[in-house]
């Protein structure tokens, strides 16, 4: 990516950013949000909505290890 293109791509995100911070916040029942949620987990096929990503459960031991240090208590 040459120096042009970067200046480019990163005026383009400047300019989103921009248009994002004018927009108002968009107020939804949260009925409507689990409705949608439940849509989208539609198109996700069971065998992988029942496949478990971390069978050796290495985010949870990390999170033991992690607490075990003690780290931010008081």
């Amino acid at each position: 990516m040459s120096r042009q293109e970067y200046a480019e791509y990163r005026a383009r995100f400047e300019a989103l950013d921009a248009w994002e911070a004018r927009q108002p916040p968009v107020e939804r029942d949260p009925g409507e949000i689990v409705a949608d949620l439940g849509f989208l987990l539609g198109f996700v096929s069971e065998e992988d909505r029942l496949r478990d990503p971390d069978p050796e459960k290495l985010g949870i031991q990390r999170m033991r290890a992690i607490l075990a240090l003690g780290i931010g208590s008081k």
